[in-house]
């Protein structure tokens, strides 16, 4: 692989040049202690550069500290285990269009109002083809951005289709497919610090539950070789459901956080999609409340309308999903479950995606979900990333493009 770590530079404010020639460290206590040197390219000051540093640092070390959780388990890596509490999705970071991209000021902004965990979705297609190296160098650009905001980053695998295909092929071709892609990473993510960078092995696996757990064991063991103190993130086949933890057994390595997503009741954070099948009901739903009932006259007044339109399916698939009223108290069950499931492990478990699209819904309806998820995830000591960053689902206001203010108080400490 044609990475190289002696060559990486970053220009600081157009005056100074980082070359990490070793490790790359941000560590409590010993700043910047092998990062190799920093050297003056014109007027700049070095220690401007060092102090931005060492406060993004002391940033994320207060924040921390500030909103402790301690599990009912020891973790080898409690560090970055706490930074995982509060975090979000960075889709299209690596869009070709620069103008896309997710934007520096909304990133500190970010951080600067609590959050402190990056989930960094990679591209399979990039890691896998023969200018990998190019794509390599990109995601280490963008990493070194992120931890110098202060953020702790996840190197989330989010594949398309063709891990799937792959499996469908043969078990060992699926898997030696995901095991070269691995390689590659972990061999470019070992040389940051444990505590900042984590590793999430891949997105919602479609592969069957046994075949994915016999893959992710032995990717397990393909970064131990490589990188054997970073964190592994791992979450079941499928959707990543928390029935579907229930019925998990955790790996041996006890340095895995274990990842869920949440976004129940579907047809509420998911109405108006348009992503789907040109038949899909969700894309003729509208409006549904949360919290919301049969005997909701909203609810009363869509359902009528949708039977009107001969829109049967949405109609059914609406009445059938409120059979239990969408409020707090039925999310619970969820939240329950994840948490005695870590409780009886002795695992960390976190929420890696929830949220709500925002096409159709109603704002103060998409809070009120936000709100409740963000309380019965962080009174279980469950970590979240929310989803998305600023598309459907995002968090940052498309006009001032800076953090949203009314999602920002929904998901602040709960009470």
């Amino acid at each position: 692989m044609m990475f190289n770590l002696a060559r990486r530079t970053r220009n600081v404010s157009g005056s100074l040049s980082v070359d990490i020639a070793s490790r790359s460290y941000f560590n409590k206590g010993k700043i910047l202690c092998s990062i190799g040197t920093l050297r003056k390219r014109s007027s700049g000051k070095v220690m401007a550069v060092v102090l931005v540093l060492i406060l993004s640092v002391l940033s994320i070390e207060a924040a921390s500290a500030g909103g402790s959780c301690t599990p009912p388990h020891r973790f080898p890596n409690p560090s970055l285990l706490n930074a995982l509490q509060r975090g979000v999705n960075l889709p299209d970071w690596d869009h070709s269009d620069r103008s896309q991209r997710p934007g520096a000021m909304a990133l500190k902004a970010l951080r600067a109002q609590g959050l402190t965990h990056i989930r960094l979705l990679l591209n399979n297609n990039r890691l896998s083809d023969a200018s990998s190296s190019v794509y390599l160098n990109e995601i280490y650009d963008e990493l070194i951005s992120l931890i110098s905001m202060g953020y702790v980053v996840s190197l989330d695998l989010h594949a398309d289709d063709a891990v799937s295909k792959k499996f469908a092929e043969g078990y060992e071709i699926g898997f030696l497919y995901l095991q070269s892609i691995w390689k590659k990473v972990a061999l470019m993510a070992q040389v940051l610090d444990s505590e900042k960078v984590a590793l999430e092995l891949l997105n919602e696996p479609n592969i069957g539950q046994e075949d994915w757990m016999r893959a992710a064991d032995g990717l397990i063991d393909t970064i131990r070789q490589i990188a054997p103190q970073h964190t592994i993130i791992v979450g079941p086949s499928g959707p990543q459901r928390h029935e579907t933890l229930s019925g998990m057994q955790p790996f041996e390595d006890p340095n895995i956080v274990y990842a869920i997503h949440y976004y129940d009741p579907f047809l509420f954070t998911h109405q108006g999609a348009t992503w789907g099948r040109e038949t899909d009901p969700l894309r003729v739903m509208r409006g549904l409340p949360f919290p919301a009932s049969l005997r909701d006259a909203r609810i009363v007044k869509i359902l009528a309308e949708l039977d009107t339109k001969e829109q049967f399916e949405a109609a059914t698939a609406i009445r059938k999903s409120l059979d239990r009223d969408w409020n707090e108290d039925t999310l619970r069950e969820a939240f329950d479950i994840m948490a005695g499931w870590a409780k009886t492990y002795s695992r960390p478990v976190i929420i890696n995606e929830f949220g709500v699209l925002d096409f159709v819904v109603d704002r103060q309806s998409r809070l009120n979900w936000l709100e409740n998820v963000n309380r019965l995830a962080r009174k279980r000591c469950l970590g979240w990333t929310h989803w998305d960053f600023q598309q459907g689902f995002g968090l940052i206001d498309r006009k001032t493009r800076l953090p949203d203010a009314g999602i920002m108080r929904a998901l602040r400490d709960a009470d």
